[in-house]
């Protein structure tokens, strides 16, 4: 499998705008031809190999070494092969992500994952806000394919998260899956104030109960749920750190009401 590296030369003091350095945009073209590429600097474009050395040969795989993290993009628009981010990414990364791999091993900026309809996105730190959510001016949120946060993640996480699965292994900020629509979020740290605020379909899964709920969510009490075998099967493949480990009985509270939701909120008994 042919890898292309590309190292940052330096940090820069503007922000990087590297959303077209895709697999799939770069296979085939020759080194002379992906140092010409224009990349965004600030209010300029700057050819990449004044920014970056180039090594190997683009195909499926592209490994990005950022010298910080202030490059957005990295990612999105992806529909197949592998990205590696070996450091922190900026904003948006593997935003619109349809199909492949992206991995990052350190931290990301806000709308990571934001508007993806399927792939992988795993992120080894912690996430900013908004993961997983709808891009700018978009009324819907991640669509399919599925998100592991390692570390933590900031507020509104799986905002309008239509379908797909999203794992935060840390703590999660306020509103976490507000206006949810479906798709399952699951959070194995503590999650912030009015968690589910606005859900209207969908399951949250906690380890734990949130810093506060909205009061219009129905206590179900202890339900013994047949389907969280198979949802924990789902989050053991993702991550070796579950939430409760076995199955066994959950407390589940339906909502938001006040939206006309039914939605479900799963804490451990």
């Amino acid at each position: 499998m042919s890898t292309l590296t590309l190292t940052q030369h330096a940090p820069t003091p503007q922000r990087l705008d590297l959303s077209g350095l895709i697999p799939e945009r770069l296979a085939g073209l020759g080194a002379a031809q992906i140092a010409r590429l224009p990349i965004h600097v600030g209010n300029r474009t700057v050819p990449l190999g004044e920014l970056f050395a180039i090594d190997g040969s683009p195909g499926t795989s592209l490994v990005v070494v950022p010298a910080a993290g202030n490059l957005d993009g990295l990612g999105s628009g992806m529909r197949d092969g592998e990205l590696r981010v070996e450091g922190d990414a900026g904003r948006r990364a593997a935003a619109g992500l349809a199909g492949g791999s992206v991995v990052i091993t350190g931290d990301v900026g806000d709308e990571a994952g934001s508007g993806m309809s399927g792939g992988r996105l795993t992120i080894a730190g912690n996430a900013g806000a908004r993961l997983g959510g709808p891009t700018t001016g978009a009324t819907q949120g991640m669509s399919g394919g599925t998100i592991l946060v390692r570390g933590s993640a900031g507020a509104r996480a799986g905002e309008r998260l239509r379908r797909g699965t999203i794992v935060i292994a840390g703590d999660c900020g306020n509103d976490a899956g507000v206006n949810m629509i479906a798709g399952t979020l699951a959070i194995i740290g503590t999650a912030g104030r009015m968690t589910g605020s606005g859900m209207r379909r969908g399951t949250i899964l906690l380890s734990r109960p949130p810093a506060s709920l909205p009061v219009t969510f129905a206590d179900n009490g202890v339900q013994d749920l047949t389907f969280m075998a198979v949802l924990l099967r789902e989050i053991a493949t993702m991550t070796d750190i579950g939430p409760w480990g076995t199955p066994r009985p959950a407390r589940r509270l339906l909502g938001d009401i006040a939206d006309g939701g039914m939605g479900e909120i799963l804490l451990p008994n």
